[in-house]
């Protein structure tokens, strides 16, 4: 290692402590600290939500089935006109949460090139490890499901999702040496962020391009003056001017809210919430075989979706993935979500139940549906062996449906009740916004607003009660009204027309 990146390795280790960048407050789960509070000194914002970054193209300039942002040049073209027309000095880029989408980043390094790579990308950050380390660490649970949630690996799967969406982290490092802000908040599909290793990567990939596009090689002052200062990770919440809240909105959904501490054995891995099993064990075999399953809305038609067009699939799932899935989730996890999992399993054995003896009551009366070959089919016959045979599909894919719907990583709808609830708790906040359902929404209560911002993922709606091709790209901007306190418009990124406009938002029945 050169003196320079020795330098910059020890300037990483202590930049929260002693250095330049600010402290990363970690909060418990289930006892949040209050919010950060964080200054806009009359800056413009803009909050964007969702972006679920994994591990973006491939060398070949193929993306994985589990991949779900395809918009990297589409999002540099949204910062450059988020410059080019700002009222104010400089703005504030922030990223509320599932920002890289670790639980759907599946690389594992198999080759010797590989392990040596990722032991210097380490020491680029002052972790230390012998590859001898890496090779054993990397369980066979792992090389078929990837890598787990320990400080080392997530900063490898970090490093994949940067590789591989390249343009993306480009406009951030442009953004910041513009003399722009980035706050990122920490989300349940990135709770990696709370590894001070995995938020050094970033700021060291950052200030590499960064020092790239400034034509400098003292990537250690760009590092120092330029980047540190002025990019922040929010561990759950913050406050903007005492009156502007914002966090990512995971923790009022059930199957997405950690239960217990951050970490697990020894400090040593990130407890993740239920849900995310389902990703990571689930969902990412799924998408491989059968891309944007889970952007399907509603997530009840999921599962007779896969049974209309994978059947196979489908019955891999129900009979092979879930029992898995349901095997290696943390006991612990069981108690809390019992009374809807005993509901929704109800759902499923009822009406079998149902069915089968129903058609037992037929055979004690004498009805026999079994023919011979040299028999023919009555017409009774055909009439009560179809009628059964399409309740009993109907019945049991509803059935399935809802519990594959509510298990699997689906986001709540909306979250408009919490957000009421949270308005109510801070009579000072005038405002209000979150991430996490990939809905945007908005709304006005006395004065004061909720805003959620969406995603930027593809949508696919299979319900005609929506539309959701207005749906992505959503963002919200903050600027300076007349009396100089920061106002907010839900707007849409039109990429095509290379502007900004206001998005469209439904109102629904009873809201």
């Amino acid at each position: 290692m050169t003196a320079q990146a020795s330098e910059i390795a020890e300037l990483l280790i202590n930049c929260e402590t002693n250095g330049p960048a600010p402290e990363y407050l970690r909060s418990d789960p289930d006892n949040p600290k209050p919010p950060v509070p964080i200054a806009s000194r009359g800056d413009e914002v803009f909050v964007v939500s969702d972006l679920h970054l994994a591990d973006g193209k491939g060398e070949d300039g193929r993306y994985d089935g589990s991949e779900n942002f395809f918009c990297d040049a589409s999002f540099r073209r949204f910062l450059d006109h988020a410059h080019a027309n700002l009222k104010s000095t400089n703005a504030i880029l922030i990223i509320n949460g599932d920002f890289i989408d670790f639980l759907r980043i599946t690389y594992i390094p198999r080759e010797d090139s590989q392990f040596i790579e990722w032991q210097q990308i380490l020491e680029q950050i002052g972790i230390e490890k012998p590859i001898a380390e890496l090779t054993s660490s990397i369980s066979k649970k792992e090389l078929t499901y990837g890598l787990k949630t320990q400080d080392y690996k997530s900063v490898l799967r970090l490093h994949i999702a940067v590789r591989g969406h390249t343009e993306f982290f480009e406009a951030l490092a442009q953004w910041l040496g513009i003399g722009h802000r980035i706050i990122i908040v920490k989300g349940n599909h990135d709770l990696e962020w709370y590894w001070q290793g995995v938020r050094n990567y970033l700021r060291l990939a950052l200030a590499r391009r960064l020092a790239a596009q400034l034509g400098t090689a003292d990537i250690k002052d760009v590092l120092e003056n330029r980047v540190l200062p002025n990019i922040r990770f929010i561990d759950d919440s913050l406050v903007i001017d005492e009156d502007i809240y914002i966090e990512h909105g995971h923790r009022y959904d059930k199957y997405a809210h950690v239960v217990g501490p951050s970490t697990l054995n020894d400090d040593q891995e990130l407890n993740i919430p239920f849900g995310s099993f389902f990703n990571r064990y689930l969902l990412n075999d799924i998408e491989l075989n059968y891309p944007f399953l889970d952007n399907v809305r509603p997530s009840t038609n999921i599962l007779p979706l896969l049974i209309r067009e994978r059947l196979p699939l489908a019955l891999k799932v129900l009979f092979k993935h879930v029992p898995f899935v349901f095997r290696i989730i943390p006991k612990g996890y069981y108690r809390y979500m019992f009374s809807q999992v005993f509901w929704l399993f109800l759902l499923v054995i009822v009406p079998v139940v149902f069915i089968i003896w129903l058609i037992l009551g037929m055979f004690d009366h004498g009805l026999d549906l079994l023919t011979t070959p040299s028999q023919p089919q009555s017409f009774l016959h055909k009439t009560v062996s179809t009628v059964l045979t399409s309740i009993a599909s109907l019945v049991i894919s509803y059935a399935l449906a809802r519990v594959v719907g509510r298990l699997n990583l689906v986001e709540p709808g909306d979250l408009t009740k919490y957000a009421r609830e949270k308005l109510a708790e801070k009579s000072s906040y005038r405002l209000a916004t979150f991430g996490h359902t990939h809905n945007p929404d908005q709304f006005r209560e006395n004065r004061r607003w909720f805003f959620n911002t969406g995603t930027w993922i593809p949508i696919f709606e299979m319900s005609s009660a929506e539309l959701r091709v207005d749906k992505t790209y959503s963002f919200l901007h903050l600027e300076p009204d007349a009396a100089g306190k920061l106002a907010g418009i839900l707007k849409r990124w039109e990429d095509g027309a290379g502007r900004a406009e206001p998005a469209i938002v439904l109102k629904r029945a009873g809201e």
